[in-house]
């Protein structure tokens, strides 16, 4: 059996069906901020540790304290940019707004299922890694076409066996809605337009082929700085403010990543007993 098929499959499986799932039906039970909490700082720290755990990479042998102290600040500053921003909103809401919130059950349930969204990740993250000598184009058109087969598949047969108990609707409902949607409304067309190309192609194609050059770890990192990003353009869109905190975090994120990239560089080049720059 062809072990590479199978990672391509398990690749598109994860990537570009389980993430999104997990994300979507997370964010609905919890919040848009307990969701890029999942979604941002804690996928670096899941896939570091997946990846030490299966032999995939290694623990820095010189500063193994040091490594993980700039992962850890780079995860703390991004925490620091979510709950500063999440404590914010929460001081404008009304009683009656936070009454309506969530029950403590729905609340751990997301987050059981935003948990996935690590898993996921990581695991793809991983797979592009052991697949880095295909052409990232091509890599993503293969993942994208399996995430579609292995989608329809499950409403397939959860419309057989459970009667779309599971998935919520039959697959003749999904290809009904679908259909409905393309034909009807624009900005559902732009939506799948943008997600398609930008948020799934683009994304995965660039993680693909930054895969041939760094390590996994070093990749997921970049998803740290999903808030302090989102802060940035709230600030340029909205003129939201930033506040000192989130300042603080953004501070904390960038030393961080500068810190852990650094090591793997000094790493990389001792291995191959290169000068360090």
């Amino acid at each position: 059996m062809n072990t590479e098929a199978l990672q391509i499959v398990a690749a598109g499986t994860a990537g570009m069906l389980l993430l999104p799932s997990c994300y979507t039906t997370g964010l609905i039970m919890t919040s848009p901020t307990i969701a890029s909490v999942w979604d941002g700082p804690m996928i670096p720290l899941g896939c570091f540790c997946a990846a030490v755990l299966l032999k995939l990479e290694k623990r820095s042998e010189r500063y193994p304290l040091a490594q993980i102290g700039s992962l850890l600040l780079a995860v703390g500053g991004s925490l620091i940019v979510l709950m500063a921003d999440f404590i914010h909103g929460n001081d404008h809401k009304t009683a009656g707004d936070k009454e309506a919130g969530m029950n403590h059950k729905q609340f751990i349930q997301g987050n059981m299922v935003l948990s996935g969204i690590v898993a996921s990740y990581s695991a793809t993250a991983l797979l592009q890694k052991q697949l880095n000598h295909y052409p990232p184009i091509t890599l993503t058109g293969w993942m994208f076409g399996i995430g579609c087969i292995v989608c329809f598949v499950s409403l397939f047969l959860d419309s057989i066996l459970f009667g779309g108990s599971l998935t919520g609707c039959t697959l003749g409902q999904a290809l009904s809605q679908l259909y409905l949607a393309l034909t009807t409304s624009p900005t559902f067309r732009y939506g799948l337009f943008y997600s398609a190309y930008f948020v799934g192609g683009a994304c995965f194609a660039i993680a693909s082929y930054a895969s041939s050059h760094l390590e996994s770890s070093v990749i997921t990192l970049f998803a740290a700085c999903q808030p302090p990003m989102t802060a940035a353009l709230e600030w340029i869109w909205e003129g939201k403010g930033f506040g000192w905190k989130k300042v603080l975090g953004m501070c904390c994120v960038c030393c961080g990543m500068c810190g852990f990239t650094y090591i793997k560089r000094i790493e990389h080049h001792l291995k191959h007993k290169k000068p360090v720059p």
